[in-house]
């Protein structure tokens, strides 16, 4: 039988400061807040790591307590003032607690198990950020011999870019007290302190006026709402993700026979896909960035991202067209997606209190390393799932890309009164099909639609 008991993870000698939000967090915050006490997904970020063998748990815990202090961000309390501004309290000191599993030799619990239930338990429950710190912990032990770290953090100390870089970061970490060398420096970064300060000031202020300004020009030209082509489901909104070994080799392939980045061609393949089922001529989209562009922001360990609202058309001659078209989307998204999230949502109240349902695109894989496997994908290797369905969203199409450099997740949330249950899953596997044709040549958009078709009638009703 498994046991459980409790430790802690302790950090000294940190930086303690008091600050505003970020951008990032601030936006944050309110979405989160929006959807309490209901939780979403989003709210958390997880991940395991494997320890490296020949540690002892005292180890384990000082190698945390060496991450923790090293990002503020994971040391952080946030507050919300009087007047509803955040603001961010950095300790110097401190504790984390961390549950303790230990699996006996001949219990048969698998450790797969062993993290599905900590991220359970842990993503059950809302951060209280006034008095907790973002990050729960927890440490698997086989016969008292540390096996995995389990990490769930909150949305406002990383976001998905963030999540990696300190599972990267920890790795090596873990890897330098076992072979008893020094710990690899600190990569430079900017704290997330240090980035609300600059978007502050008066440079920071005119990238969000230009953001703003962008903002007002889009909301001219905003479409009507997408109207309804099935009666919906209940409940109303419905997640598909499909998991594929192919994906991968084909978007890297088809983006460089196409001369384009992943995350263009696979915003273009999502146009073409949404010109099957939304009328047109044009469609609200908006576009999640990462907001690294810079030195200081690339190891920045903080929630960066956020969402720019843009419109596209969806009317086109070719995928080329699209792809064209998908490629200046993603250039003004990139150059306006640093703002200040509550002068945008007044900017959107001013013009008529909310937006119009429409698709967010969210491509969190192409940041990732490239890999280095070698092997033929099997094709046959790819698995539809069904892992969600929600009452209520605020747009009609979710769609992200995430996953590891050797498999990619599709995943597709989508309002069920445009997009019925089997479509959802036919948009997925049109979307594979779609790649792997264009990685070997040009695909006319007839094809997509035929693709479509016939995507439709593998799933599985």
């Amino acid at each position: 039988m498994i046991t459980e008991s409790a430790a802690q993870v302790e950090f000294h000698g940190g930086r303690a400061r008091t600050g505003p939000a970020t951008w990032g967090q601030q936006g944050t915050w309110d979405g989160i807040h929006g959807w309490l006490p209901e939780l979403k997904p989003f709210f958390f970020l997880t991940k395991w790591l494997p320890v490296p063998l020949l540690m002892e748990v005292g180890d384990v815990l000082d190698v945390l307590g060496e991450l923790v202090l090293r990002h503020e961000s994971l040391r952080t309390r946030f507050h919300l003032g009087p007047g509803g501004d955040v603001t961010q309290e950095v300790l110097a000191s401190g504790t984390l607690p961390v549950r303790v599993h230990d699996r006996p030799a001949d219990d048969p619990v698998q450790f797969g198990d062993v993290v599905a239930a900590c991220w359970q338990r842990d993503t059950a429950t809302a951060f209280d950020h006034s008095a907790e710190l973002p990050v729960r912990l927890s440490v698997a032990l086989h016969e008292g011999i540390p096996v995995l770290v389990v990490l769930v953090f909150s949305h406002l100390a990383a976001d998905h870019t963030a999540t990696e870089l300190l599972a990267a970061e920890l790795t090596a970490l873990l890897q330098a007290r076992v072979d008893g060398v020094p710990p690899p420096p600190p990569r430079p970064a900017l704290q997330p302190v240090d980035i609300a300060l600059a978007e502050r000031s008066p440079d920071g202020q005119m990238l969000a006026a230009d953001a703003l300004r962008h903002l007002r020009t889009t909301l001219e030209r905003m479409p009507p709402a997408t109207p309804a082509r099935a009666e919906p489901a209940s409940p109303r909104y419905v997640g598909a993700d499909l998991e594929s070994d192919v994906l991968p080799v084909v978007v890297r392939e088809a983006a460089r026979r196409c001369r384009t980045t992943t995350s263009v061609l696979m915003l273009a393949i999502t146009t073409a896909l949404v010109r099957r089922v939304c009328p047109g001529p044009l469609h609200r989209l908006d576009v999640m960035q990462g907001n690294r562009a810079t030195p200081g922001l690339m190891g920045s360990v903080t929630t960066l991202n956020q969402v720019v609202h843009t419109v596209t058309d969806l009317r086109a001659e070719s995928f080329a067209e699209l792809l064209a078209r998908a490629g200046r989307t993603m250039a003004d998204a990139r150059a306006h997606a640093r703002y200040d999230s509550r002068a945008a949502a007044e900017v959107v109240r001013v013009r008529g209190g909310a937006l119009e349902p429409g698709t967010q695109f969210n491509d969190m894989w192409s940041t990732l390393p490239r890999s280095r496997a070698t092997a033929e994908p099997d094709p046959a290797a790819s698995e539809l799932t069904w892992p969600a369905t929600s009452e209520a969203e605020h747009m009609v199409l979710y769609f992200d890309v995430r996953g590891t450099p050797e498999r990619m997740r599709l995943g597709l949330m989508a309002d069920t009164a445009v997009l019925p249950r089997e479509e959802i899953g036919a948009f997925l596997l049109a979307f594979e099909r779609v790649a792997v044709e264009l990685a070997d040549g040009d695909v006319p958009l007839e094809r997509i639609g035929e693709l479509f078709t016939q995507s439709r009638a593998r799933v599985d009703r």
